[in-house]
């Protein structure tokens, strides 16, 4: 039976990367903001996309609408990598807006969380489970300006890195992701010299397809960063 991945936030960028990566040999469920990106999407798969939505992962009722739906087509949920996220807003951290601040809380920690408890209690029925979080090398490199980001970020870090303790009995593996810069509409202003989304796809690939332990931790940086230590 081919194992079912669920991919949030995966029209662009590195969850579409992961989508195009895994459409061959896995059942792929995706959700996202646009409907014109996820169409898109959808004809390149050509028809390998077993369910999909489009919305506001931080809509909390939308969202538990789309686990809910997602878990009924498919019988199994076997991978969930929690994808969706942004920095919607750079400041110094005397000029944070709180509201600001709450909605990358919201997005970069809170949605992540509320998709991992839809689909923890299948995994652990079923006895298997990979949930897979796309952080930031942001959690290791404290930059000015990205005090928000950085703090939703490092929010979750700490609520995977409590899960992968909690869960490790029920074979359930945790695996954290911290991409430097990676070239993507994330980005206002294009960098070439930044990691593609493709070399982390890759990265997540081979980490999904370990069938021996867990990969805990993923770090990849590109060479034009010195955020190092």
């Amino acid at each position: 039976m081919r194992k079912a991945v669920v991919i949030t936030g995966a029209t662009d960028g590195i969850g579409r990367a992961l989508a195009i990566s895994l459409a061959k040999d896995y059942d792929l469920v995706l959700c996202g903001r646009s409907e014109e990106k996820m169409q898109r999407l959808l004809q390149e798969l050509n028809g390998r996309c077993v369910y999909h939505e489009c919305f506001d992962i931080t809509d909390d009722r939308k969202r538990h609408e789309f686990c809910k739906a997602a878990m009924a087509k498919l019988g199994h949920i076997d991978i969930l990598i929690n994808n969706a996220g942004a920095n919607t807003k750079k400041d110094r951290i005397t000029d944070i807006d709180l509201n600001d601040l709450r909605y990358m809380f919201e997005l970069n920690c809170v949605s992540y969380l509320g998709t991992i408890q839809e689909f923890y209690p299948m995994m652990k029925e079923q006895g298997y489970g990979l949930i897979v979080n796309i952080l930031s090398s942001c959690c290791l490199f404290h930059s000015p300006m990205a005090g928000s980001y950085t703090a939703s970020k490092k929010a979750m870090e700490g609520i995977s890195r409590i899960l992968l303790k909690e869960v490790k009995s029920e074979n359930i593996g945790v695996c954290n992701v911290y991409p430097g810069g990676v070239d993507t509409n994330f980005r206002v202003v294009p960098n070439h010299s930044y990691l593609k989304p493709e070399t982390v796809a890759v990265m997540v690939k081979a980490c999904i397809e370990n069938e021996e332990g867990c990969v805990h931790d993923i770090v990849l940086r590109p060479f034009i960063e010195d955020n190092i230590g």
